[in-house]
């Protein structure tokens, strides 16, 4: 009996890994861009493209160990239906790390390319993102009341920086 606990266990944790279609559709036409039009990064030295690949790399480890974080804290929670305001783990420090963490693989995957499409296409898929966030937010602050607005006051919607929050 621990096979089909353990396969729906399972099947709950992966559907609840948000996959921003943004990105991945940015990384995709950059990808393919770059197969029609070769655009890479100008290198005037031989180091450049090494100090390239360590930032991509850097970007794609921090970016990779912030979704996995914020997927173990929601482990307990399903993200398109909360019944429960997640406030700890990263989340505790961004209202959405995840969307943080897919942020900075695709400036990684970009930068260890050398990709300019895949960096170029960051800026609307990462707006494409926003306006996700601002629906989100809308949802989460009609589920879960007061909580939310404190919740909201308390923590960036993305990093330490307050953008305009007019909420």
């Amino acid at each position: 009996m621990t096979g089909p606990a353990v396969t729906s266990d399972w099947e709950r944790l992966l559907s609840n890994i948000p996959l921003p279609e943004q990105n991945l559709v940015g990384i995709a036409a950059g990808a393919v861009l770059q197969r029609l039009v070769r655009s890479r990064l100008s290198a005037p030295s031989a180091r450049v493209p090494v100090l390239f690949h360590a930032a991509g790399l850097a970007a794609l480890g921090a970016g990779g160990t912030l979704v996995v974080w914020a997927w173990f804290a929601a482990r307990g929670v399903r993200l398109a239906t909360p019944g429960v305001l997640l406030t700890s783990g990263p989340y505790a420090f961004s209202r959405n790390p995840m969307y943080v963490g897919w942020a900075l693989v695709h400036l990684g995957i970009g930068l260890m390319r050398g990709n300019c499409w895949i960096l170029a296409a960051l800026p609307a898929a990462s707006a494409a993102v926003h306006r996700e966030v601002l629906r989100e937010e809308e949802r989460l602050a009609g589920l879960f009341g007061d909580s939310y607005m404190k919740y909201r006051q308390g923590v960036p919607r993305y990093v330490g920086l307050r953008m305009s929050d007019p909420h």
